[in-house]
């Protein structure tokens, strides 16, 4: 909080990331919004925490129904998270929500990394292309998402969904 603040009082826009894990408290998660809106910040993004399998900890992690129902409840409070400036799209939120249903997209957000292009997610572990133009055409990305691949059962990861929100914010406004 006091390198918001010192980041705030030298003219910085700040925002925080947020992954949020079973047992999150919604009433806990909303009044810390509430705070760090009070303190000025410019936005928030959040995220559920997707139990990728390389992760450690893989009991502390949401599966898709956890996380809807996390989400109605964190937005619940707050007029519906009206009153926080979040950096996620709203079309994510209602996903999280389970109001609409939409599928990732891992190609909307490519990683590239010191071992070279992360394929075809970087939570997959599913190796590394040397060039943009090797993972862009020899990934098979049809065979990614939600109900495609088994990895991806429980994904609700922003990186994935955003490119996903923007596209379809776009062809149906």
């Amino acid at each position: 909080m006091t390198a918001i603040k010192l980041a705030k009082s030298k003219g910085f826009r700040t925002q925080i990331n947020c992954t949020l894990f079973d047992g999150a408290d919604p009433e806990r998660t909303a009044r810390f919004f509430d705070e760090m809106m009070a303190m000025g910040l410019d936005g928030i993004t959040v995220s559920p925490g997707y139990a990728y399998e390389r992760a450690p900890d893989q009991q502390h992690f949401l599966n898709r129904e956890r996380t809807k129902k996390m989400f109605r409840e964190i937005l619940s409070r707050g007029r519906g998270g009206k009153n926080w400036d979040f950096t996620n799209s709203p079309c994510s939120w209602t996903s999280w929500r389970a109001t609409r249903l939409m599928n990732a997209r891992p190609w909307s957000m490519p990683l590239y990394t010191v071992f070279g292009w992360q394929k075809p997610c970087y939570l997959l572990g599913e190796g590394y292309v040397k060039t943009f133009k090797e993972l862009m055409e020899g990934t098979e990305w049809e065979k990614y998402g939600v109900g495609k691949y088994e990895k991806c059962a429980n994904c609700m990861v922003h990186c994935g969904f955003e490119g996903t929100a923007a596209t379809d914010a776009i062809r149906h406004p």
